[in-house]
């Protein structure tokens, strides 16, 4: 089934991180999963960081969603972002402003999305609301990603699937170890290597 990527207009939203080569290519790893995505039924589906909205607008459209979808960013202007995208595609996702699950207590999901700032950086560099909070990863460009993982354990139902894209530079075969040690197995849905980055987006799912 054919995703393609959904109309967007950023231009009030200049803190807002644009669609990119990470961006395509977590739409194209949703097509490829789109027959096992379809079997779960999935009524309960969130975006952490969607930024510009195109990701989650993308996978809305394609399950002809009646239900609202969720999408969560640190950047206030990313969650009009969001939400902009999904009305100018005749979908419905709301929002919210927030760091990573951190309000979601007693919430489980079946579709987890999340397109990480992953670039190694200064921990100081993890700063603020910006545009800088859409790919500052710290150390190893790891250190949003090793908050987020724990959570899983709480707010992803026992037969979900998370999605989450990593680089290199990541070491994916690292978090594939974490991720076992907390009761899930981790795949490679696509990779893809283009100018000064090798990409991937993995699958987690309870083992």
């Amino acid at each position: 089934m054919s995703l393609p990527t959904p109309l967007y207009d950023l231009k009030c939203f200049p803190s807002v991180y644009e669609p990119s080569e990470d961006t395509f290519l977590f739409i194209d790893a949703l097509e490829t999963e789109m027959d096992f995505i379809k079997s779960l039924n999935p009524t309960s589906i969130i975006e952490v960081g969607s930024g510009n909205g195109v990701v989650i607008t993308s996978l809305a459209a394609a399950l002809k969603c009646t239900q609202v979808l969720f999408a969560i960013d640190i950047n206030p202007l990313a969650c009009l972002a969001t939400e902009h995208t999904a009305h100018l595609n005749k979908t419905t996702v709301e929002c919210l402003n927030m760091d990573l699950l951190s309000n979601f207590k007693d919430s489980v999901f079946d579709i987890i999305l999340f397109n990480p700032p992953y670039v190694v950086t200064e921990s100081e560099e993890i700063v603020g609301q910006g545009l800088s909070r859409a790919w500052a990863g710290g150390i190893n460009g790891r250190e949003i990603i090793d908050k987020f993982l724990p959570k899983l354990r709480d707010c992803l139902h026992s037969k979900g699937v998370c999605y989450m894209i990593t680089i290199k530079e990541n070491k994916p075969d690292e978090i594939k170890e974490i991720m076992l040690d907390f009761g899930f197995k981790t795949a490679i849905v696509k990779e893809r290597k283009v100018p000064g980055e090798h990409l991937f987006v993995l699958k987690f799912w309870r083992g």
